[in-house]
C-alpha cells in the first residue's frame, strides 16, 4: 500500500502537536551543495530569482572557501518552493517573508483568508469592467447600425459640466466638481458639446464643451451637487452623425445637422443641441 507525508517544510501544527522536518545527517556526512547555476537547473528557478530571494533574505547560502563560489544546500531547494507556491497564489513578498520566519497554521490560514478576500475583491472589480467593456461594444454596434439616419428616441436625464465657451476654457471648471470627477466615470460618461440656437444662426462661438453622464432617476447620485447642470430628457430627435476636426468651430457641423433635421421640421432648432 502506498503512501504519503503532506508536511510544510518549516513547522506543521496539527492539534496539540508542532512536526519539525529536518534533513537526517549523520555525524560526518558532509551536505550535498550546488552552486547556484546548478541549484537553478535542478528546481527551474532562474538564477535571478534565487539571487533576489537570497538578497530578501527568504534563503542563505555558504561560501566555498577553495572558490569562494555561494554554495547551497537542500533546505535552500525547500525554501525555494515555498517561496514559489505563495507566489504563485499571489501574496506578497512581506508575506512571504512572514510565513517563512513564523511558520505557523495560524498566520497561514489568516493570510490564505485575506488573500481569498482580496481575489473576491479583484474578480469583481474585473467582471465590472468587462461590464463596460461589453456595453461599450454594443454602444459602437448600434452607434454604426444608426449612422446617417435621424429617429426620435427616449432620452434619459443626465448631467452636463461646462467647462468652456466657445474656444474658451472657463475658470473654475475642471472636471471634478463638489466631490465628483466625471472623468472616473468613463465611458459611463463622456465628453458633450453644447450648441445653443444662436449656433444655428451662424454665431460659431455659440457652443460650450464639457462633460456629461446620464444618470438612473432611482439612483441620482448626482443630486444638489454644486457645478452640475441638470438637463431633463424626454421625447428628443437624434441624428447620428461622422464628423471630424474642429465641426464645431469651423461650423462643419451646422449644415450636416440641419440636412437631417429639416427632414422633421423646417427651421433651426429652439432649445440647445447636446451630442
Amino acid at each position: 500500500m502506498l503512501a504519503r507525508v503532506q508536511a510544510r517544510s518549516n513547522l506543521v501544527s496539527k492539534g496539540n502537536y508542532t512536526i519539525t522536518v529536518i534533513p537526517n545527517i549523520q555525524a560526518g556526512e558532509i551536505m550535498n551543495e550546488k552552486t547556484v547555476g546548478m541549484l537553478s537547473k535542478f528546481i527551474g528557478v532562474s538564477v535571478h530569482t534565487i539571487k533576489y530571494y537570497e538578497k530578501l533574505g527568504l534563503i542563505s547560502s555558504s561560501r566555498r572557501e577553495q572558490s569562494n563560489y555561494r554554495s547551497y544546500d537542500v533546505k535552500s531547494c525547500t525554501d525555494i518552493y515555498e517561496c514559489m507556491k505563495y507566489r504563485n497564489m499571489g501574496f506578497s513578498l512581506k508575506d512571504i517573508q512572514l510565513l517563512l520566519k513564523e511558520g505557523d497554521n495560524a498566520l497561514l490560514s489568516s493570510l490564505l483568508e485575506k488573500r481569498s478576500q482580496e481575489l473576491a475583491t479583484e474578480v469583481t472589480e474585473l467582471l465590472n469592467t468587462r461590464e463596460l467593456i461589453e456595453n461599450y461594444r454594443k454602444e459602437l454596434a448600434e452607434l454604426d447600425r444608426r449612422l446617417g439616419k435621424w429617429y426620435i428616441e427616449d432620452c434619459p436625464d443626465f448631467y452636463f459640466r461646462r467647462q468652456t465657451k466657445g474656444l474658451n476654457y472657463m475658470d473654475e471648471a475642471s472636471c471634478e466638481s463638489d466631490g465628483i470627477n466625471l472623468a472616473e466615470y468613463a465611458p459611463k460618461s463622456s465628453s458633450l458639446l453644447e450648441l445653443s440656437p444662436e449656433y444655428f444662426k451662424g454665431d460659431l462661438s455659440a457652443f460650450s464643451w464639457g462633460h456629461g453622464i446620464s444618470i438612473d432617476t432611482d439612483n441620482d447620485f448626482m443630486k444638489d451637487k454644486k457645478g452640475f447642470e441638470k438637463i431633463s430628457g424626454g421625447r428628443m430627435f437624434t441624428a447620428y452623425l461622422c464628423l471630424g476636426g474642429h465641426y464645431a468651430s469651423e461650423g462643419d457641423l451646422i449644415n450636416e445637422f440641419l440636412r437631417y433635421y429639416n427632414e422633421y421640421k423646417s427651421g433651426i432648432p429652439k432649445a440647445p443641441v447636446y451630442g
